[in-house]
């Protein structure tokens, strides 16, 4: 991979340890399958290829805040089995934030953590576009509530916009970074198939991964018995997908979506008159929800 990546960018530097030092004009990327480093100067990179090679590999950049020590262990605990900041037995959960800013504005995050959770909660950069928030089990948890008051901030205050995905409390022990592995993958499937919500969890991404692991055989009936008899409806499916997520309350359904009760009741009978399947009921729901999560893959 190195003598490919090595043609589009003449400037590459593969390194088996991560640089000291660091630059402004040199993107750090960190290969996760390999442990190698690469430096690139950044003048060699299009919008297009960062996006790319962000895609790849963590991106690994300057931590401007005046606990760089503690966030770099954080980094390495996370990321390269290194030895967790706190005591085994302590509980934390990892809250993960990807948003859309130029560099200088990591200083109006930190500050706007700062002013929100005072410090209760520690925050680590991990690359151009996403950082953490740690949080410990204390006698007051943050509520969904609080994250929303939180983006609201961010985006009022500072301009920027801000999608997060709220973590499980789990031990600080060696399994960690195994469960926040994977809450980062749940993470980056949510914000893929489901671009419209801006606070991810486990609930919401885990049907995804449930319909991934879904055989083609069992794709293969939904598409016959739902979608080709709908013709693809979009408006069904996002109907049946709003209804679902939205605990079949019809109000705040219709509500999101912008109609009439009367018009999202039309839907649904016109949904059970073509295919026989009733929304009205969970078990008809859950059928209709995985054939519109199926819809999205094409």
């Amino acid at each position: 991979m190195h003598n490919n990546l090595s043609v589009l960018f003449p400037s590459i530097q593969l390194l088996s340890e991560r640089p000291v030092e660091s630059s402004e004009k040199v993107y750090v990327f960190h290969n996760n399958y390999t442990g190698n480093w690469m430096k690139i100067d950044q003048t060699e990179v299009s919008e297009r290829e960062y996006a790319l090679l962000s895609s790849l590999f963590s991106e690994i950049k300057p931590n401007p805040s005046a606990n760089h020590s503690v966030s770099e262990k954080w980094f390495k605990f996370l990321f390269e089995n290194g030895s967790a900041p706190f005591e085994e037995e302590t509980e934390i959960r990892v809250i993960q934030l990807h948003f859309k800013m130029d560099h200088g504005k990591n200083s109006d995050l930190e500050e706007a953590v700062k002013a929100f959770f005072d410090d209760s909660i520690q925050l680590v950069f991990i690359s151009a576009q996403n950082a953490i928030l740690i949080e410990q089990r204390s006698s007051y948890i943050q509520t969904p509530e609080d994250f929303y008051s939180f983006i609201n901030t961010l985006e009022s205050d500072f301009y920027i916009k801000l999608k997060l995905y709220i973590g499980k409390f789990h031990l600080t022990d060696r399994h960690f970074p195994i469960h926040f592995s994977t809450e980062k993958e749940w993470f980056l499937k949510g914000i893929s198939r489901n671009r419209a919500i801006r606070i991810y969890t486990m609930e919401n991404t885990f049907p995804f991964s449930l319909v991934d692991q879904m055989s083609d055989e069992m794709k293969h009936i939904i598409r016959k018995e739902i979608l080709n008899p709908i013709q693809y409806d979009q408006e069904l499916l996002q109907t049946m997908q709003l209804l679902f997520e939205n605990g079949f309350n019809a109000t705040v359904t219709a509500k999101k979506l912008h109609v009439h009760r009367n018009t999202l009741q039309y839907r649904l009978t016109k949904f059970q008159d073509i295919t026989g399947i009733s929304v009205r009921n969970f078990d008809g729901a859950l059928v209709a929800y995985c054939a519109s999560l199926i819809a999205i893959e094409g």
